[in-house]
């Protein structure tokens, strides 16, 4: 009875840390941020790099969900979940960083990139949940 519980605490806190973070990627955030009068958002790779923001999002989502399940029916194997999503997360945030690039607005630096991946990988091991 005890370990059922701990399953419902875990979900519960997996539900709460969820609803708390944030669920946009990088990319989608990116977009939104664009000057759209500026002259290379009319473009045509700014206009394919908005189209291709999307599979970012998508995956935001899934992990978002997959995570947190993923974790609690693996007993807590947290680790590989958390380089996964840290690979994703770069992936998301290098082509948002492109994304700002070619539709007129300023891109980030690889640092700053690697700076928000370590602190979303951070914020996984803590709470089990993929990072923002």
């Amino acid at each position: 009875m005890k370990s059922i519980f701990i399953y419902l605490r875990w979900i519960a806190i997996s539900l709460v840390s969820t609803t708390l973070c944030s669920c946009a990627s990088e990319s989608e955030l990116t977009a939104i941020r664009l000057d759209t009068s500026h002259p290379l958002y009319a473009s045509e790779s700014c206009q394919q790099s908005l189209n291709a923001a999307q599979m970012h999002q998508d995956a935001k989502l899934a992990t978002s969900v997959v995570t947190p399940v993923l974790v609690l029916l693996s007993g807590g194997l947290l680790l590989p979940l958390v380089g996964a999503n840290a690979v994703l997360d770069t992936a998301d945030r290098i082509d948002a960083s492109n994304l700002a690039t070619r539709c007129g607005g300023r891109g980030k630096t690889a640092n700053q990139i690697a700076e928000g991946v370590v602190q979303g990988a951070a914020f996984g091991l803590v709470t089990g949940l993929p990072g923002k």
